[in-house]
């Protein structure tokens, strides 16, 4: 009988299959994206010319943060997903992993155009067409993942990146969980973010792990017709405490197809929901009257596909986002005016 790799080592396996690279074998370019652990450069692969996202995070702030764990998830997830026979476009792929006495780089798929969060923010709530095709891909990158044994656990706008070609790619897999079985009822433990998390994380309930990723399509695609979250409040607290009574109410005026999607979606119980089992599947996400209306999905070509236009919601255009642009706030600044008040004085 053949010899059985347990999973741990064939991932092992799979990346050191690749060629060993190291930092000198790249030209490093401007900082395109930075946050509270890592940075992110363009980087030019000195033999091949090919350019690429290079992540870079510092080992003793991974430490001091007790963030370890999530960097050696990251790196699971994604050569997880890149190690399978067919690779999926909408999700960024881990292309090189190394390290040096004070970092560890990845080196990733380069998507130019920004993310869906700075879409909406830039151009408003999205039309119903966009809206329609930005949903599904995230929900065929998802189902893909889940396949594959992956769940992300922070799905929000802002980690579907946006390539060349303005479809997205999946990013940010620091808060997943990998786990060939999927299918095993378990714990939900507390990660993500605060406006996208799910019920079920919030209770630690235990169920489908599947199930905050399909809660937070739900919320996205709220976003991305309305410019707000379903469940804004002024702290992350009260923001917790609306999820948990699901305080939330489609606008009038919304199409009844994506409004029926989205209280699908937002159901507390993740065995209800849209998509799960028992009482749903995938198929049943799939076949959603808002993925079969006029401008109808086909899924089989759905990477190929032209993409639609960007542009605004008409029934919502003009209005601004609550989570308006911080560069936009800051081009105001010389508008506010002093007002001397003598009693001061």
């Amino acid at each position: 009988m053949p010899r059985t790799v347990p999973r741990r080592e064939a991932l092992h396996q799979a990346t050191m299959s690749r060629r060993i690279a190291t930092i000198q074998d790249f030209d490093v370019g401007d900082e395109i994206a930075w946050g509270s652990l890592a940075t992110i450069s363009v980087a030019t692969h000195k033999r091949t010319g090919k350019v690429y996202a290079l992540k870079v995070l510092n080992k003793m702030h991974l430490a001091r943060k007790k963030m370890v764990r999530s960097a050696m998830m990251e790196k699971e997830a994604l050569v997880t997903l890149c190690s399978r026979p067919e690779l999926h476009p909408g999700i960024v792929r881990l292309h090189y992993c190394f390290h040096d006495p004070v970092n560890l780089f990845f080196v990733l798929d380069l998507a130019p155009n920004g993310d869906l969060k700075e879409m909406v923010l830039k151009n408003g709530p999205l039309s119903l067409e966009c809206a329609r095709f930005y949903t599904a891909q995230m929900v065929d990158a998802i189902l893909f993942m889940h396949k594959a044994g992956v769940v992300h656990r922070d799905i929000k706008p802002e980690n579907c990146l946006l390539d060349e070609s303005m479809r997205i790619k999946v990013a940010d897999f620091g808060s997943a969980y990998v786990n060939p079985d999927l299918e095993t009822y378990r714990t939900s433990t507390f990660v993500g973010t605060a406006m996208f998390i799910s019920p079920e994380m919030l209770s630690r309930s235990k169920c489908d792990p599947k199930g905050p990723d399909i809660w937070a399509i739900g919320v996205c695609l709220f976003f991305y017709l309305f410019g707000t979250y379903p469940f804004a409040a002024a702290t992350d607290y009260l923001v917790m405490e609306r999820i948990k009574k699901l305080d939330y109410a489609v606008p009038e005026g919304c199409e009844p197809e994506p409004a029926d999607l989205i209280k699908k979606l937002l159901v507390s119980d993740p065995a209800d929901r849209l998509g799960m089992k028992p009482h749903s599947s995938p198929k049943a996400l799939r076949d959603h009257a808002f993925f079969a209306g006029p401008e109808k999905i086909e899924w089989e070509k759905l990477w190929e596909c032209p993409v639609p236009k960007i542009e605004p919601n008409p029934a919502l255009k003009g209005q601004q986002p609550e989570d308006k642009n911080e560069d936009d706030l800051l081009a105001k600044f010389e508008e506010l005016q002093l007002v001397h008040d003598d009693n001061l004085n």
